[in-house]
């Protein structure tokens, strides 16, 4: 037996605990499918801390079988890092393949983009955490594990979930692949995420992924944030026809049409919001996108112009609060207006 399959034994997982916490794997348990099989959400017992998770059952029929099982559990095992899903075990009992997630409880940020409830109630403020989580995430993914590198091969809001305190979590390793370390472009050969929406355009052209891919993936996963457009959803506009995001963000700053730009911002946060915050963000996002790969950047460079978008909102925030102060001041209280807009916006502030 090696050496990584013996610190696996730690993290084994007995199939009766799996078994009663899915109730034998019942439809009412589960949340989720693909072609690696389904998905779980259940209840582990005292002796496993009682943790809620998400349990990844392998269809050894499925495209990911036997290998991608253990190709999965070897990477993910190998994982520490706040903004990465948290890894709690495995089972291979009775020629089972199942891997055992934390569960996320506010889901993924996708199913927020779908929610206008859910949305509306995110401020900019919560979004540029929640990105800058994110691009954390990535980056210890393209460098800091070990030896290696692992291109993430499938970067889109559905893959990014958030826990109690909205803190991003990367999940789904299914299309993962490692690489070597200190080379930028390092590629894979790899089955492509059927959202073709986040797809690097490279890879219709070469057959690969790069981590570049992911950093593409990742660009249009924050012109979602900033617009609040699911990016495979297109949207018909009063003066226009429906469009997509990405042809939306190309026709504002590849074609130079400004008319489009009021487009881009999301309507529930565009009067709480920096301009020059907004603008760092959608700058680096585009960047993001540029269809010429070597012309993207780092995840060094999307973690500081985010950093710095965020501060400028701050910065921002605390100058809103502090004239909302001074309004109060200096108006009579029994100007219900003046006091009612002060304490709605005090309220936003504190909500950051």
């Amino acid at each position: 037996m090696s050496s990584s399959r013996v610190d696996l034994e730690k993290y084994r997982i007995p199939l009766e605990e799996i078994i009663r916490a899915t109730r034998n794997f019942s439809s009412e348990t589960q949340i989720g499918d693909g072609g690696f099989g389904m998905i779980y959400k259940g209840q582990l017992s005292e002796h496993q801390k009682n943790r809620t998770v998400v349990i990844k059952r392998f269809n050894r029929n499925g495209y990911q079988g036997n290998s991608e099982f253990y190709k999965e559990l070897n990477m993910v095992s190998g994982f520490h890092h706040p903004n990465i899903i948290p890894f709690i075990g495995y089972c291979d009992d009775a020629n089972e393949m199942i891997i055992v997630y934390e569960h996320a409880i506010h889901g993924s940020l996708d199913s927020h983009l779908q929610d206008p409830n859910k949305w509306r109630c995110i401020t900019w403020t919560q979004r540029l955490r929640i990105c800058l989580g994110a691009a954390k995430g990535l980056k210890y993914l393209h460098s800091d594990i070990g030896k290696n590198t692992v291109i993430h091969g499938d970067v889109k809001s559905a893959n990014i979930l958030l826990d109690e305190i909205l803190q991003a979590k990367i999940s789904n390793f299914g299309l993962s692949r490692f690489g070597t370390r200190n080379q930028p472009h390092t590629h894979l050969v790899t089955k492509a995420s059927g959202k073709t929406f986040y797809l690097d355009p490279i890879y219709n052209e070469r057959d690969e992924v790069l981590k570049v891919s992911d950093i593409y993936s990742f660009g249009v996963v924050l012109f979602e944030i900033s617009s609040g457009m699911p990016a495979y959803r297109a949207k018909c506009f009063v003066d226009d026809k429906e469009q997509y995001l990405l042809d939306l963000v190309r026709s504002y700053y590849d074609e130079d049409e400004s008319g489009v730009f009021k487009k881009l911002i999301d309507p529930v946060i565009k009067d709480r919001i920096d301009m020059d915050s907004f603008h760092m963000f959608n700058e680096i996002a585009h960047q993001c996108i540029n269809l010429d790969s070597k012309k993207r950047p780092t995840m060094d460079k999307i973690i500081e112009k985010i950093e710095k978008a965020l501060s400028i909102q701050l910065n921002h925030c605390r100058d809103l609060t502090d004239t909302i102060n001074n309004i109060e001041e200096a108006f009579p209280e029994d100007d219900e207006n003046i006091l009612s807009t002060a304490e709605q916006d005090r309220e936003w502030w504190q909500s950051t």
